[in-house]
C-alpha cells in the first residue's frame, strides 16, 4: 500500500489541519502583537504614533517572510 501525495508526512487530516490552523494564528499574531506593545509604549514613553508605526512594520515584515515560507513549504513537488 502506498502513501497518497496528500499524505506525504504520514499524518491523518486532523494533524495536518492542526499544523497549518497553528501557524496560520501564528501569523496572525505576529502581525497584532508589535503594534500592539508600540501602542503601549507610545502611551508609557509619550512617543505616540512613532512606536506604533514601528511595531506595525516590524510586525508586517516578520509575517510576510512567515507567509512566504508556509507558502514554499505548502508547495506540492512536481515528480
Amino acid at each position: 500500500m502506498t502513501k497518497s501525495d496528500n499524505n506525504r508526512d504520514g499524518r491523518n487530516s486532523v494533524a495536518r489541519g492542526y499544523v497549518i490552523a497553528t501557524r496560520v494564528s501564528s501569523i496572525g499574531m505576529q502581525m497584532a502583537i508589535p503594534p500592539l506593545i508600540g501602542y503601549w509604549a507610545d502611551a508609557r514613553f509619550n512617543t505616540a504614533p512613532w512606536l506604533v508605526i514601528l511595531g506595525a512594520a516590524l510586525g508586517f515584515s516578520v509575517s510576510l517572510l512567515e507567509l512566504i515560507k508556509f507558502a514554499k513549504d505548502s508547495e506540492v513537488p512536481k515528480d
